[in-house]
């Protein structure tokens, strides 16, 4: 038998769907996970170890994407994260440390991270654990990337989309894409339903669905 690929290494997406997914502007996502050149200098990835140059983006690459996203607006180079991302993964030993628990969870990871954060000079404005008193807690940024995580074996296993539970991106369902939690259902297909006359009622009774199901999956559509 061969052997299995783990959740966060399976290949879902490419790099188009990402930037939409997450609002991103076109191309954002290629240069986050597989880096870029820019007037003959080099930008090394912050996802990926090295550049493979590969199209596809696999299940730990996108969350580790999503929570990259929670820094765009803070006024410093998210670039600058890559020597902590790249110790992180050596300390942790995973390829995708943001997309793992233990960074962030438990209270020996956080000191991990906190040491880290230090011995890499990372930014006060894109760190990932801050010290509140005797405390270390994730960053607002983290946290707001953990109230959509959902946690299995250490591992995210799907992200909620815009902060409902009703609708996931979930690696095993619809290929990534928007679905109702669960279930092979697309988001995308309830909403044109409604769009093109099919009465609420008979959405609710052939999908087994309930109001804020529909309103959810509507309301995600569009952002999706």
């Amino acid at each position: 038998m061969g052997s299995v690929t783990s959740l966060l290494h399976r290949e879902v997406y490419v790099m188009s769907q990402v930037d939409r997914l997450l609002s991103l502007g076109t191309g954002t996502a290629r240069r986050w996970i597989d880096g870029y050149q820019r007037q003959k200098r080099r930008y090394e990835p912050l996802v990926r170890h090295a550049s493979t140059g590969s199209d596809t983006v696999t299940w730990g690459e996108f969350v580790e994407a999503r929570l990259i996203s929670e820094y765009r607006s803070r006024g410093v180079s998210i670039a600058r994260m890559r020597p902590a991302i790249m110790a992180l993964r050596r300390e942790f030993g995973t390829e995708y440390p943001l997309a793992a628990a233990q960074p962030f969870l438990s209270d020996d990871g956080r000191d991990i991270v906190l040491r880290v954060q230090e011995e890499t000079a990372l930014s006060p404005s894109l760190r990932f654990v801050v010290r509140t008193g005797q405390n270390v807690m994730p960053s607002m940024e983290v946290q707001r990337f953990q109230q959509d995580a959902e946690y299995d074996h250490d591992e995210v296993r799907r992200l909620r989309l815009l902060g409902t539970s009703n609708v996931v991106l979930d690696p095993e369902y619809g290929f990534g894409e928007p679905t109702i939690r669960g279930r092979r259902l697309r988001v995308s297909a309830v909403a044109e339903a409604l769009a093109t006359g099919e009465p609420r009622e008979d959405i609710k009774r052939i999908w087994s669905l309930s109001d804020v199901a529909v309103d959810d999956a509507v309301r995600c559509s569009l952002v999706a």
